[in-house]
């Protein structure tokens, strides 16, 4: 009963986003790579079985003429380098958008996972509630998709999102005149999760004068990279195979400008050493590494990951900084609500995760909630989802 009612008094307090007197955000370049002008008839397009369910969707204006904008724009790698990325913007036509909501993308390993390849992504359903909704596809995904992805990466996360969020800006001034407001709604799930909280920490500690966070919704993501391995290291297990292209990530970007060598050798073991490469070349998907990687850690990851810190080998001990540097919940107080959940069941991202994340973020002195379901990663995003989407009725 107590959740429910937390549940319906969020309901009630959520009326969408208003323009704020702040500066306006400044426009980035972008192109268009396509574009398209739809209505609620597209919802297949989403996700079939959204298509299946249209008669009982009660809560999405059928209503509602939409465009959906694939674009491409300016921003930087995790060193500094400029790179050419990519995202979706979607925003309403027949009736005044109700605000706007930075939604993170989830994780993916096959290059052709990006939402700007198929047009439409899932998270841009909230559409059909009203909101104007951008969608990064980050690096190493969409018109990025021959970069190594920088899973992760804090500064860059928050960096590629705030540049996509200006194009946005840019391309609806330009199409519609409509000026995006300041504040903003940041949602996310999984790694999207992650990127929601790197994302907010990016705007309010460097961009406070044009964003103004509202509120936060992330679900399950790896908030702090050193606990994720840590605790992946007491099971020895993951339904995921994330652990090795986070290495890669870090092996490849952190080389040249940091001086980080990793002897993978010291890392990786048995067939992941020998076919890393070629597994994690983006030809595959999640579920088609899984089957060639397994779930057992010990498997594939070297005897010294499994031991403590200060036993660590010298590539592990290399490593463990740039985890740290790259943590979500040190260093700095969310001054936006946050709103988070996870699984107890969660095989593919610790539940360790966002239990020291809100530990250490009401520590600092911010407003968070936080609940854990029953259940596994995968049921918890149904449940995240349905839940932020009765925050917004």
């Amino acid at each position: 009963m107590k959740r429910l009612l937390f549940t319906l008094a969020l309901c009630i307090s959520l009326a969408g986003c208003t323009s704020l007197n702040m500066d306006q955000i400044e426009f980035n370049d972008y192109s268009v790579v396509k574009q398209e002008t739809t209505d609620f008839s597209g919802l297949g397009n989403f996700h079939s079985l959204l298509g299946d369910l249209k008669d009982f969707l009660f809560f999405l204006d059928k209503n509602l003429i939409f465009r959906v904008a694939a674009l491409s724009y300016p921003t930087v790698d995790p060193n500094g380098k400029e790179v050419i990325a990519s995202g979706l913007v979607f925003h309403p036509i027949s009736k005044k958008s109700k605000g706007v909501i930075d939604f993170l993308p989830t994780a993916h390993m096959d290059s052709e996972g990006g939402g700007t390849d198929e047009l439409f992504a899932v998270e841009g359903i909230l559409i059909l509630m009203g909101y104007t909704v951008i969608i990064p596809d980050l690096l190493g995904s969409g018109i990025s998709k021959d970069m190594q992805i920088p899973f992760l990466f804090a500064e860059n996360t928050g960096r590629v999102a705030y540049d996509m969020r200006r194009a946005a800006a840019q391309y609806l001034w330009d199409e519609f005149r409509y000026q995006m407001p300041a504040e903003t709604i940041i949602m996310g799930y999984s790694l999207g999760g992650s990127a929601a909280i790197a994302t907010q920490k990016y705007y309010e500690t460097r961009h406070a004068n044009t964003v103004k966070v509202k509120e936060v919704y992330a679900s399950s993501g790896a908030y702090d990279l050193e606990i994720a391995f840590q605790a992946f290291a007491k099971t020895g297990f993951s339904d995921y195979p994330a652990i090795p292209n986070t290495i890669l990530g870090f092996k490849h970007y952190y080389f040249d400008e940091r001086g980080l060598e990793l002897d993978l050798s010291q890392i990786f073991k048995g067939d992941l050493l020998a076919n890393y490469t070629d597994w994690y070349s983006g030809k595959y998907t999640s579920f088609e590494i899984l089957d060639m990687i397994g779930t057992d850690l010990h498997a594939y990851l070297h005897e010294d990951f499994f031991k403590p810190v200060e036993q660590h080998n010298d590539a592990l001990k290399s490593l463990y900084p740039h985890l740290r540097e790259n943590s979500l919940i040190t260093g700095w107080c969310p001054k936006a609500p946050i709103y988070m959940t996870h699984a107890y069941g969660d095989s593919y991202v610790p539940t360790e995760c966002a239990d020291a994340a809100v530990k250490y973020f009401r520590r600092a002195g911010a407003n968070i909630s936080y609940i854990k379901y029953p259940g596994t990663h995968d049921t918890i995003g149904y449940l995240w989802f349905l839940r932020s989407i009765l925050h917004f009725l």
